[in-house]
């Protein structure tokens, strides 16, 4: 499985859990994992009759589904798993693809007032 450098690739803008986040189908490299930016995995496991989604630190190789990227840590339970349900993943909003200095940028960086 590819492992990207999360400093420099371009990732898709989502929203879980109301949190607006960066998301990309590749495991990231943790050391160059960008300052302020949680890191998290997406576990997929096959149920019945579809797919069952949750958050989690880490994902199993044949489990893993993509990683997130949040500008605020997310609380896991004590399972390490948060489910993810309909609704909690929003992805396709067309809010581009930012590196993770860039939706820091957007999100995070003071801006002046005009």
């Amino acid at each position: 499985m590819e492992t990207i450098n999360a400093n420099t690739a371009r990732m898709e803008e989502i929203e879980i859990f109301t949190i607006p986040a960066l998301f990309t189908p590749h495991r990231v490299d943790r050391a160059a994992l960008h300052p302020g930016l949680a890191c998290y995995e997406i576990a997929a496991r096959a149920g019945s009759p579809r797919r069952i989604f949750s958050l989690t630190a880490q994902a199993r190789e044949e489990d893993f589904y993509g990683t997130v990227l949040t500008p605020v840590p997310v609380e896991l339970p004590e399972n390490g798993e948060k489910p993810i349900g309909p609704g909690d993943f929003l992805t396709g909003t067309g809010a581009g693809y930012f590196t993770p200095a860039e939706f820091e940028d957007k999100y995070l960086a003071p801006h002046d007032a005009d």
